[in-house]
């Protein structure tokens, strides 16, 4: 029965070339768009738990309180062993605290021959870390390669690039920037899971003592390090999250406070280090996490792409099961059950959906290049073939089998064997409306994602294009460190002099990157007021002219180089908002532990992300403190500025390393989620639209056919080639019609609710949804009326006489 069934089924897909074409390719494109999607999502949902006590590590956070309050993914240097000691059930801690702002570390071999690198992968690290995050030594003891001062443990990647093949336990990296010989105690296996603790190299917490002193290591108010905890259970969580205000009152007490005011100013909480990737957006986060919302985004975009191309199937299936109405019938005459009908049926979609599969990976294969180039992580073809991989590829085809197959089988399951024999349409009504319901869903879909895509394009322009309130353009970031500084007056002086640059400036912190937040107290406050921390940069005078920053009120910096003797602060107009400032020129604050007046006050600037408001900002003038030289360099001149930059500073600094980054691509990237989400959402309104024209198309010719005695006669007695093709096409345009209406509203509410996530966003407008429904319309007009022009200009007679 079986080998009978499937020769029924490849003779049928071989009769109907048409419909199986468009059945296995459309299947396959929402096969294929479906696993890309489903092991992206799985992907992002399996962070950091590839650590062998995932369901044990916390990540100990601390969360502000009052109306501008920030929460912080890092906290104090003494959590982690404050932690300890108060809660029993914590078996272990790991510290970890990333250099700032970069490093520069070189290895000379023996033969004289140097290499270098500007290095921001770092972090200092405990000892228990190797154990506890469970780290795979290639080389060296993991039980002491982080003990001892001036210890450095680097990954694989990182060994090769400055030892080659070298063995490179035992050698010396030198840190350039402080000075310091750091040695090589083990070379470790990079993650083969994802997770957001992702680091190039470690150094041992006992080296910090060369970049920190002990009043910074003690400073309880100081969120600097990310502190885990490692519980003796995970069911011990509870028990520290009850202890966890306890904890908080103990740690911030002072003399002069109460318990009830520091709880009213803080508190520390626990995270679970799995949800730190998707649900974590706290300051001062390792690297920028993701967002659930955007997983539960793509999971319904790959349920309605499946839903797409499983609509397809259904209402071709259902349609074609009119022209074997006589098998069906001559079936069940000599003996079919009801079941074996529907088993026959589904055996057929089932191999179609088989068939789909086979071309769904190659395509799969094909396009993950493209995936990585979108999601900027490897994933490879060999990911998906683990035994996991397998049994959801296996779980898709037999959804989609049932899916796609279950409604036709009961459908054809129910003809009447005396009717069907006679030929006779018995369903009618019913399975017509059912399509046209499906054919109404179907271009639902596919306009609400092109309204998407639209409306989250526009927003990435806006993001890139908005005037941030400084000139962004053409400004280059130089790394500034230690040698440098020793010949930096004849470096500007160069500078002066290259035709190529329009101006320049030293700054602290690049816009783009966080920026530090510290305490900001007005001179004359008493004790009782408190005042939320403001960020800071330290900068020239040159600052506002190479960015373009308008000043509002006072004046700029005076030159005050080599000899500070005063200091002075600009800030932004937020923080004349924050606080309460009349006249803010002349008032005196306390920032970074000096005592300064506040000379002028800018124009709000986006330094920072577009997600948020901008934040009050404290300009100190302090050239010492700069990290990076700004270039405004002027157009077409980009290749000759760098050129000459690069030329100048290795012949002042010999062996120095020249590195730079651009600020607008620095600020576009702080947009990377939007842009990946953008350029999946536009690659599969495409398929859905394509998709869905692929099923109009095969109803379209489907229904040409049933009806081309019906057009014989029309045209026999005078009807316009024209009018019967307006005939053919007027009803599938309705169905798109009634689609566009239903889609907008839902498109409207879906993306007004996305863009509320930003503090600035562009305005939802009508035009919008026009254009949308506009090219839906066209798209399916084009698909039907080719089907319908078609018809129309066959020869009547032919059709009459074979009738």
């Amino acid at each position: 029965m079986f080998k009978s069934y499937l020769k029924i089924a490849l003779r049928n897909l071989w009769k109907h070339k048409l419909f199986s074409v468009i059945n296995i390719t459309g299947l396959a494109l929402g096969v294929a768009c479906a696993l890309l999607i489903i092991f992206h999502v799985r992907q992002e949902l399996s962070y950091d738990k590839g650590f062998a006590k995932a369901d044990r590590i916390y990540r100990v956070t601390q969360t502000g309180k009052g109306d501008n309050a920030r929460s912080w993914a890092a906290t104090a240097p003494t959590t982690a062993d404050a932690f300890k000691q108060f809660f029993p059930q914590v078996e272990n801690t790991v510290s970890f605290h990333r250099p700032y702002p970069f490093q520069v570390l070189s290895y000379t071999d023996a033969g004289g021959n140097q290499v270098k690198f500007e290095e921001k992968g770092g972090f200092f690290a405990d000892p228990a870390a190797t154990a506890v995050f469970d780290i795979d030594f290639l080389a060296g003891d993991k039980n002491s390669a982080l003990n001892t001062p001036g210890s450095i443990i680097l990954t694989d990647k990182m060994a090769r690039k400055y030892f080659g093949e070298a063995d490179p336990l035992g050698k010396i990296l030198q840190d350039d920037v402080n000075n310091i010989p750091l040695k090589v105690t083990g070379v470790i296996r990079e993650y083969n899971f994802p997770t957001h603790l992702r680091f190039d190299y470690l150094l041992s917490m006992s080296t910090i003592h060369h970049f920190l002193d002990e009043r910074s290591l003690s400073n309880k108010t100081w969120n600097g390090f990310y502190n885990y905890v490692l519980l003796d259970k995970a069911s011990s969580a509870k028990q520290v999250e009850a202890g966890l205000k306890d904890f908080t009152a103990k740690f911030y007490e002072e003399s002069n406070t109460t318990r009830e005011e520091i709880l009213a100013d803080r508190e520390i909480n626990i995270q679970p280090i799995t949800s730190i990737h998707l649900h974590s957006r706290l300051e001062k986060e390792m690297y920028p996490n993701s967002d659930v919302a955007y997983v539960k985004i793509f999971s319904l975009a790959a349920l309605f792409i499946l839903l797409v191309a499983a609509v397809n199937f259904i209402n071709l299936y259902t349609a074609q099961a009119f022209g074997r109405m006589r098998e069906i019938g001559m079936r069940k005459v000599i003996g079919a059950t009801y079941r074996q009908v529907i088993a026959q049926f589904l055996g057929e979609s089932l191999l179609t959906t088989l068939l789909a599969t086979v071309l769904a990976f190659l395509l799969f294969k094909a396009a993950i290049p493209f995936y990585n180039s979108i999601a900027e992580r490897p994933f490879y073809l060999h990911q998906a073939l683990t035994p996991a991989g397998l049994g959801i590829t296996l779980l898709l085809i037999i959804f989609i089998a049932l899916l796609a197959g279950g409604y036709p089988a009961w459908h054809v399951a129910h003809f009447h064997p005396v009717k069907a024999l006679r030929s006779k349409n018995m369903p009618g009504t019913q399975v017509d409306n059912v399509r046209k319901g499906m054919v109404i869903f179907q271009f639902v879909v596919s306009v609400f994602m092109i309204i998407s895509t639209m409306i989250i394009y526009r927003q990435i322009r806006f993001f890139h294009n908005k005037d941030l309130g400084f000139d962004r353009e053409q400004v280059a970031g130089i790394t500034i460190y230690g040698p440098m500084w020793q010949r930096f007056g004849s470096l500007i002086d160069d500078i002066k002099r290259s035709p190529d640059i329009a101006d320049f400036s030293i700054v602290s912190t690049l816009p783009g990157d966080r920026f530090s937040s510290q305490p900001f107290q007005p001179l004359s406050a008493t004790d009782k007021e408190e005042f939320d921390n403001s960020r800071i940069m330290w900068s020239d005078e040159r600052l506002l002219s190479t960015l373009q920053i308008p000043l509002i009120e006072g004046r700029n910096f005076y030159n005050q180089m080599p000899d500070i003797k005063q200091k002075e602060f600009i800030i932004n107009e937020s923080a004349v908002k924050a606080y309460h400032l009349t006249s803010p020129v002349g008032h005196q604050f306390i920032a970074d532990g000096d005592t300064g007046t506040v000379v002028g006050v800018v124009k709000n600037f986006n330094f920072a992300s577009l997600h948020t408001p901008v934040d009050p900002l404290v300009i100190k003038y302090d050239p010492y403190r700069a990290n990076y030289l700004l270039l405004k360099i002027k157009p077409g001149h980009i290749p000759a500025a760098l050129t000459y930059m690069k030329e100048r500073i290795t012949a002042l600094t010999p062996g120095g390393t020249f590195t730079y980054t651009f600020i607008d691509d620095k600020l576009n990237r702080l947009y990377a989620s939007e842009n990946q989400m953008s350029s999946i959402f536009k690659t599969f309104a495409a398929f859905a639209i394509f998709i869905s024209c692929m099923g109009l198309f095969g109803l379209s010719a489907y229904s040409a056919q049933l009806r081309k005695k019906e057009i014989s006669i029309r045209k026999v007695l005078g009807a316009s080639s024209a009018y019967i093709a307006l005939l053919l096409s007027r009803d599938f345009i309705k169905l798109v019609l009634i689609a566009i209406l239903v889609s907008c509203p839902l498109a409207w509410w879906a993306m007004d609710k996305w863009l509320s996530g930003f503090a600035y966003h562009i305005p939802v407008s009508g035009w919008m949804f026009a254009i949308a429904g506009l090219f839906a319309l066209v798209a399916a007009f084009l698909t039907v009326s080719y089907q319908a022009v078609r018809a129309a200009l066959s020869n009547p007679v032919k059709h009459l006489k074979a009738e």
